[in-house]
């Protein structure tokens, strides 16, 4: 089984188990009644939602733990086990994950309490959970504190309380005995705070798609923008039935809602397409359980396409391709000593080119020197960076050889214009190695480089 699968399993496992925990924890802390007005059978069965997400969250992270590990040694996997306390303690990873740990102890722990007070307070834990998700997404690439990681986090949360909560709802409706006055108040507070996650969901959504993606096109033309389409599609789907289990089911559970200008639509437009029909009232509950599922089962495949889309290179970078590309000289250039006077002693067209080096010794200097804490390279598991600088993914594609020795010794040479490129005095931010930085190693670190491929 490829590391990409792996991988992409256990941050699906992770993505939902956030969900349910954050869904339980929601629906315990903001949504049910108080007793007795709720049967005791329901709070027991959201606790244990909570508690079972939170192990299975634990096991992920312990399992993600070793997955990245993996991914930053490379091949070799004989040093995973003395690699790992590395990376737990000089990594922006292992940082994080250390946090998150702390955090699903913490809730852990708070299982055994009743009260309510405890309630809300595993709860801003589980928001915390959330919070580590994005500090370790794409959109960290720029950095911890940004309004880009804080969007993030916003959309993790919001669609892990609207999806987690369809999941422990239906849970808790299975095989209880709701009085209709109690689930009718449960059904309309859950509506509106799924209304309200639904909406961030969008927002959020829409500017993670206006920065992964170069353009509207490449949602066709790129691997990552046909997932994101299935994503969006299933996304749209979870929205109708939402909606109808809003407008068609709740409204007819609660009799204020019934009397809302959205119910009164959607009563005329089912009579225009469906016909009357007869009262179905006492089926309500089970009817409401049963979408629940459905738009659970479909939450859970929108999570799967989140997973794939975490551990694939963001569309944004297809962009960089597009461009024209210097031809590298593929065998030794000969010409005579009067020729090379004649083009200003160099050959027509000369670009230096470093010998060829050792890729994989290559990414151990890469690892090494910590590049990773300013550069992306996606799909290599290094941590998120922590400070802002150009994303090499795919830069073997884009310059040759030479030109990127260049930019390791002499970063000064050419000066980008841009974020990550420039500090405030309008020079490279890159920092200098050349004292710490054999010929070997920048040898092997460029042909690391000229590896890199989309």
């Amino acid at each position: 089984m490829s590391l990409f699968l792996v991988a992409t399993i256990v941050r699906w496992l992770a993505l939902s188990a956030t969900a349910a925990l954050l869904g339980a924890l929601a629906l315990d802390a903001l949504v049910v009644p108080a007793a007795p007005a709720a049967p005791a059978a329901v709070r027991r069965r959201l606790h244990g939602c909570a508690t079972l997400a939170a192990v299975v969250l634990l096991l992920g992270a312990l399992a993600e733990l070793l997955v990245r590990t993996q991914a930053m040694l490379g091949p070799s996997a004989g040093t995973l086990m003395t690699t790992v306390p590395v990376v737990i303690a000089r990594t922006h990873f292992g940082r994080i994950w250390l946090g998150r740990i702390a955090l699903i102890v913490a809730i852990v722990a708070l299982s055994p309490a009743r009260g309510r007070r405890a309630r809300v307070v595993a709860l801003g834990l589980g928001l915390g959970v959330a919070l580590t998700t994005a500090l370790t997404g794409h959109l960290a690439d720029w950095g911890d504190l940004t309004p880009s990681v804080g969007l993030d986090w916003a959309h993790v949360a919001a669609a892990s309380v609207w999806t987690g909560g369809l999941a422990a709802l239906a849970l808790g409706c299975a095989r209880a005995t709701w009085p209709p006055e109690t689930l009718a108040v449960v059904a309309r507070r859950f509506s509106r705070v799924a209304g309200v996650c639904l909406a961030v969901v969008l927002v959020t959504g829409g500017y993670n798609a206006w920065v992964q993606l170069p353009g509207p096109t490449a949602l066709w033309t790129t691997g990552y923008g046909r997932v994101l389409a299935l994503k969006l599609a299933l996304v749209s789907a979870l929205a109708v039935l939402g909606g109808v289990n809003r407008y068609g089911i709740v409204a007819e559970l609660d009799i204020r809602w019934r009397r809302s200008r959205g119910a009164r639509v959607f009563r005329r437009a089912r009579l225009v397409l469906i016909g009357p029909s007869a009262s179905r009232r006492r089926r309500l509950p089970s009817r409401f359980t049963a979408y629940l599922a459905a738009e659970t089962a479909v939450a859970l495949a929108v999570f799967a396409c989140t997973a794939v889309l975490g551990e694939s290179t963001p569309a944004r970078h297809a962009a960089h391709l597009d461009h024209h590309r210097v031809e590298e000289p593929a065998a030794p250039v000969r010409t005579t000593m009067e020729a090379l006077h004649a083009s200003g002693g160099v050959p027509p067209r000369w670009l230096f080119t470093p010998p060829a080096g050792d890729a994989a010794r290559g990414r151990v200097v890469f690892r090494r020197l910590q590049c990773y804490a300013c550069h992306t390279v996606s799909g290599e598991g290094f941590p998120a960076p922590t400070a802002a600088g150009p994303d090499l993914t795919g830069m073997g594609e884009h310059h040759p050889a030479g030109y990127l020795a260049e930019s390791v010794l002499n970063p000064n040479a050419v000066i980008i214009e841009g974020r990550g490129y420039t500090g405030r005095d309008g020079r490279s931010t890159m920092p200098d190695y050349r004292d710490s930085l054999s010929v070997p190693d920048l040898i092997d670190l460029v042909a690391y480089l000229k590896s890199l491929r989309e």
